[in-house]
C-alpha cells in the first residue's frame, strides 16, 4: 500500500446538534482509563455489575453504554469522517468495483443504496474495511489505498485499545479468566472484524412518511461490541422491554457501544444484545445526510457460539438460560447465516424477513 498522505482532504465539520427536544435513554458511561488505575478494573467491574442489576430490577435497557477515556482525539475521528465523506463522494461506477458479496455473507467493501421499489428496505450506503491481515487482502479504491496507514492505525487502535480492555472488563464482570474473550478475539486469527464507513440518504417527508420513517428496521448486531463513533445527526433508538423507542445521545467525547448477539450467546444471556434501529431525523436535521464511522468486533472465526461456565451465572440460574442451537454454530456460521438472510430481503428475492436464521435460532423483526 502506498504511504498516507494528509493534505488532500477537507476538514470534515460536524453537522448542527438538534434542538428539538427528544425522549433519551439513560445510558451509563465506563471510564475505560481508570483501568490503568491501581483497583480501577475491580471498581469499573462492580460498577457494570451494579448497573446491569439495577437495568434488569427496573426492566430497563442493559445493552448500550458508554465509553469515554478512550484515548481517541477530535481530530482522529473527524480525519475518519472526513475519508468517510470524500468515499462516498466517488463516482458510483467506481465504487461498485468494490462490492461486497453479502449474497455469500461476505460484508467486505461496498454496499450500495437500493432504488427503486427497493429503495424503502434499504436507505444507506456502507463501506466495509476488514482487518488489516493477510486473509483480508483486497482491492480498494485509490482514496482508500492513499489513507492506508491511518486508517490501519485508527482500527488496530480500537481492537487494542477499546475492545480488548472492556472484553477484560466483561471477564471480570462474568468472574472467569480475564484472557477467556481476549483469547477468543484474537486479531491476528481467521476472522472478521471491519471498520464501517456509512452514509444515509435523506429522503422526501412524503417518502419517508410511507415507511413510518423508518431508516433502518429495528434489528439486533450479530456480532460481539458494535463501537459508533460520535455522530450528532439524530436518528439511532433503542428499544426498551416495554417496547417503546428513545434516542440514543452521542456525545461527542463518548464512543456509544452496543452488546451485539455473539456476546450474549457466550454470556449465557447476562449482557444482552440490544434492539436498535434508524429513524428520520429531526426536522432541523431531515435535509442532510448521516454520516457513521462504526467498527464491528467480531470473535474469531471458529469459535462455538456457546455459554462460557461463570460462577455469576450459575449464582443467578442464567448458566442454561440462553437460547440453544440445535446443533453447534461458529461465530462465522452466525455472521454469513445473519448477513445471507438480510441480502435476501434487502434485494427483493424474499419479500418477508426469513425467520429462522440457522440452527433452530429465529432473527427477530421489531417494525
Amino acid at each position: 500500500m502506498s504511504p498516507s498522505r494528509v493534505d488532500n482532504l477537507s476538514t470534515y465539520q460536524y453537522p448542527n446538534e438538534t434542538k428539538e427536544s427528544l425522549e433519551y435513554a439513560d445510558l451509563e458511561a465506563l471510564d475505560i482509563s481508570k483501568l490503568n488505575e491501581p483497583g480501577g478494573k475491580e471498581a469499573l467491574a462492580e460498577q457494570e455489575i451494579e448497573y446491569l442489576h439495577i437495568k434488569r430490577l427496573t426492566n430497563q435497557l442493559p445493552g448500550f453504554f458508554y465509553v469515554v477515556g478512550h484515548g481517541f482525539s477530535g481530530e482522529e475521528v473527524r480525519r475518519q469522517y472526513a475519508l468517510c465523506e470524500a468515499f462516498f463522494d466517488l463516482p458510483l461506477e467506481e465504487k461498485l468495483k468494490y462490492s461486497c458479496d453479502t449474497a455469500k455473507g461476505d460484508f467486505r467493501g461496498y454496499k450500495p443504496q437500493s432504488t427503486g421499489k427497493l429503495a424503502a428496505r434499504d436507505n444507506d450506503e456502507r463501506y466495509n474495511i476488514p482487518k488489516f491481515t493477510p486473509e483480508h487482502e483486497r482491492p480498494h479504491p485509490q482514496l482508500i489505498r492513499d489513507h492506508w496507514d491511518e486508517i490501519r492505525a485508527f482500527s488496530l487502535k480500537i481492537h487494542n485499545d477499546v475492545l480488548l480492555p472492556l472484553l477484560r472488563l466483561f471477564a471480570a464482570v462474568l468472574e472467569i479468566d480475564e484472557e477467556y474473550l481476549v483469547e477468543r478475539h484474537r486479531y491476528a486469527a481467521e476472522g472478521l472484524e471491519y471498520l464501517r464507513y456509512m452514509k444515509y440518504h435523506p429522503r422526501p417527508a412524503e417518502a419517508d412518511a410511507q415507511v413510518a420513517n423508518i431508516w433502518a428496521k429495528g434489528h439486533t448486531d450479530y456480532n460481539t461490541l458494535t463501537f459508533l463513533f460520535h455522530q450528532p445527526v439524530a436518528g439511532l433508538q433503542v428499544q426498551t422491554p416495554e417496547g417503546r423507542w428513545q434516542h440514543v445521545r452521542s456525545p461527542r467525547d463518548a464512543i456509544i457501544v452496543n452488546i451485539a448477539d455473539a456476546l450474549e450467546f457466550m454470556s449465557g444471556g447476562y449482557l444482552k444484545s440490544t434492539v436498535h434501529r434508524v429513524v428520520r431525523p429531526p426536522a432541523d436535521q431531515a435535509g442532510a445526510p448521516r454520516l457513521s464511522l462504526i467498527y464491528f468486533a467480531r470473535p474469531e472465526a471458529n469459535i462455538l457460539l456457546k455459554p462460557v461456565l461463570s460462577p455469576l451465572l450459575r449464582r443467578l440460574g442464567l448458566q442454561g438460560e440462553t437460547e440453544q442451537f440445535s446443533h453447534d454454530v461458529t461465530a462465522e456460521e452466525w455472521a454469513r447465516a445473519r448477513i445471507t438472510k438480510d441480502h435476501r430481503f434487502r434485494t427483493g428475492v424474499v419479500d418477508q424477513p426469513e425467520k429462522e436464521i440457522i440452527a433452530g435460532v429465529n432473527q427477530k423483526y421489531y417494525d
